[in-house]
């Protein structure tokens, strides 16, 4: 005996459209925007597929003087520090390790450091060539 389905009664359509979750870390990189004293004009939020911020800095790290700087954030791994190389590909050079979502003022206290010239790392670091090809000149044969 066939039973004919209702789909007010057989079908559960629970979709949850709470995006609390979003706005907590929109409001979350918002703190740690303004404690940077930024205004977040070049920052953005992302909740799918996995949530994750970016940040733009004003400044410069003195292991790469002459690359832009951006604060990254994700969901599982936190806060990281990365510089754009020589094709504007993004290259993680810092993590802050601990709480993925520590508080604002300690990220803060950490991108400073990174920003100081007291904070040089070793210069071995500072080699963008094994990140981007060096252009060829003619084909050898």
């Amino acid at each position: 005996m066939d039973r004919e389905m209702s789909i007010e009664t057989d079908i559960d359509f629970d979709i949850d459209f709470d995006d609390s979750a979003a706005r907590r870390i929109a409001r979350y990189v918002h703190d740690v925007v303004t404690s940077l004293g930024l205004r977040g004009d070049s920052s953005c939020v992302e909740v799918d597929p996995r949530p994750a911020a970016y940040v733009a800095l004003d400044g410069r790290m003195p292991d790469f003087p002459d690359h832009d700087v951006a604060l990254l954030w994700k969901e599982g791994t936190g806060w990281s520090a990365a510089v754009e190389d020589r094709i504007g590909q993004l290259v993680e050079v810092a993590r802050l390790g601990g709480d993925p979502m520590p508080m604002p003022v300690v990220v803060a206290r950490w991108v400073g450091a990174l920003l100081r010239t007291d904070f040089a790392r070793e210069p071995s670091n500072c080699d963008f060539a094994a990140f981007v090809p060096a252009p060829r000149g003619a084909v050898l044969s």
